[in-house]
């Protein structure tokens, strides 16, 4: 920032603001006093800039972009608090602040902590956002009084801090937007959209407002993503029993691979074992329901190889032979 230079009665110079970095919303000129004001004091104000008198805590004559050289004509409501009868040709002291009208783009916010939220079909879920804003100064007397007080500078990361701290207190109410927690990743615009109308009515008593904010991302917490993958799986699986062989399976090949010892891991061990015995019990149940399928199909056809005939008292089977029913004992007639 530019050192203005002191007015003196000698020299009745200029006053004008730069900032090269970008980043002040509004500073004091000369940041360490006040502004010495004569007949004839010019104060430059550049395009995207706004600068405003202010007499003894009273806000008075706002400059919009141009050159101004001070007058009791060209300030009348300064002449008028401040009582000027000698039409600046005696030096008054007040302060003169520059406020930054561009838009401050590309401003970023985020959750420092998940909120929790209660989707239909899930609850307490932890929900991390990420995302931009684009903002600006609408009212720079709002703005002065609300939010800088006695500062001599205000940063736009000042500005970041209180804006962020709105949004996530706004964000669970835009959450409920979502429906389900699988559309989480298509509902950003909606979010977006309900957050922004939300914090301007807000922001603008600040004399602030966003002009475009976008949720970038919303991300469960890693637990809920790892489940939410298992379930994808084991649907797509189509058994639960042989998705968490598959699981155990390759959680014993990952330790293999990476060269760990698991030799006298008894959890591994105990992984070891129950993951044969399912594979064998597995293959045992599958031999014996094809040996039982045999023996009935060869049961079937001893005892009604011409043609069916049952028992009227138990309806089991009997063969043409026989003269008792070999189930329930009933005679056959």
């Amino acid at each position: 920032m530019g050192k203005p230079n002191r007015q003196s009665l000698i020299f009745k110079g200029v006053y004008e603001f730069e900032d090269p970095g970008g980043t002040l919303i509004a500073a004091r000129v000369p940041a360490n006093g006040s502004a010495d004001l004569f007949s004839g004091t010019c104060i430059v104000v550049r395009p995207n800039q706004r600068a405003v008198l202010i007499y003894k805590g009273e806000f008075a004559d706002v400059m919009k972009e141009g050159t101004h050289r001070i007058k009791t004509e060209n300030f009348p409501i300064i002449t008028q608090i401040a009582n000027w009868s000698f039409g600046f040709q005696s030096p008054l002291r007040a302060e003169l602040w520059f406020f930054m009208l561009n838009v401050f783009i590309g401003r970023r916010w985020g959750t420092t902590a998940p909120v929790i939220y209660n989707f239909p079909d899930y609850q307490n879920v932890p929900i991390r956002a990420y995302g931009l804003f684009n903002i600006k100064v609408v009212n720079p007397p709002k703005l002065y009084n609300n939010l800088i007080g006695s500062n001599v500078l205000f940063d736009i990361t000042d500005l970041e801090e209180f804006v962020q701290g709105q949004l996530l207190e706004l964000l669970p109410q835009a959450l409920s937007v979502i429906k389900t927690l699988g559309d989480l990743n298509h509902a950003q615009d909606d979010v977006s959209n309900v957050l922004q109308e939300k914090i301007n009515p807000i922001l603008n008593n600040y004399g602030l407002t966003i002009l475009d904010l976008q949720v970038l991302s919303l991300v469960p917490s890693k637990e809920i993503l790892n489940a939410l993958d298992s379930k994808a799986a084991m649907n797509i699986v189509g058994n639960k029993q042989e998705y968490l062989l598959y699981k155990a399976a390759n959680s014993l090949i990952e330790n293999q691979s990476s060269g760990a010892n698991t030799s006298n891991d008894p959890m591994q061990l105990m992984l070891g074992l129950m993951l044969g015995k399912n594979l064998l019990a597995s293959d045992f149940r599958e031999k014996e329901m094809r040996y039982l399928d045999a023996s009935m199909t060869s049961d079937v056809k001893a005892v009604n190889p011409k043609g069916k005939k049952f028992c009227s008292n138990c309806g089991g089977g009997i063969r043409q032979k026989d003269k008792f029913c070999s189930s329930c004992g009933r005679r056959v007639t």
